[in-house]
């Protein structure tokens, strides 16, 4: 048996609250004539998220308010992509620039992961940064209150570990950091912060 995608056979636009939420209904065919009415995709921005790494072994990690779960969290630097055109590259120097200060000698790309394939194709960008500079002050939007810290490199699993970063991106992003620092290998892009 071979795999088919599904036939889309209705859209309905629920809700466009754009660009922070979409609600849109689908009646779609399976490929073996089942039927389902009501299937509900939320497609959002593409976002990217930064594993930044100092020369002495320090991981900068921004402490916030995430109203989702409702509580003070740890992060890695992260941001949407301004618009579906922005290179994810230039999103995520800059989010590190403006929640941190921060710019980077050497970026290294982690690939882009669907953070939810049932619901939408939403993607996080995600990329390791090193050779960091502390290069300008903190630029917050109005609508962003962080605090960036430094923690040790051997911290940062036990943190994710104690649940106080509870994002499935930081996980993804730091584990996928480690087999780049393990491997060494050569496609980390010597392109500095513009």
């Amino acid at each position: 048996m071979s795999l088919q995608p599904w036939t889309v056979l209705e859209t309905e636009h629920l809700l466009d609250f754009s660009p922070w939420l979409r609600v849109m209904r689908q009646e779609v065919a399976l490929p073996n004539g089942e039927r389902i009415k009501d299937y509900l995709l939320t497609p959002a921005r593409d976002y990217a998220m930064i594993v930044p790494l100092t020369d002495a072994g320090d991981v900068v990690l921004v402490r916030q308010y995430k109203h989702g779960v409702g509580r003070v969290v740890l992060d890695f630097p992260a941001g949407y992509l301004e618009t579906p055109e922005e290179d994810p590259l230039g999103a995520a120097q800059r989010e590190l620039r403006e929640e941190t200060g921060y710019t980077a000698a050497r970026w290294t790309p982690l690939g882009a992961y669907a953070l939810d394939t049932n619901r939408s194709g939403t993607r996080a960008h995600l990329f390791l940064a090193q050779g960091l500079a502390q290069t300008h002050t903190q630029h917050l939007d109005s609508t962003e209150n962080l605090e960036y810290e430094l923690h040790p490199a051997g911290a940062v699993l036990g943190l994710m570990q104690s649940g106080i970063m509870p994002g499935i991106g930081c996980p993804a992003a730091w584990g996928l950091a480690q087999i780049v620092l393990t491997s060494r290998p050569d496609d980390a892009l010597d392109r500095p912060d513009r």
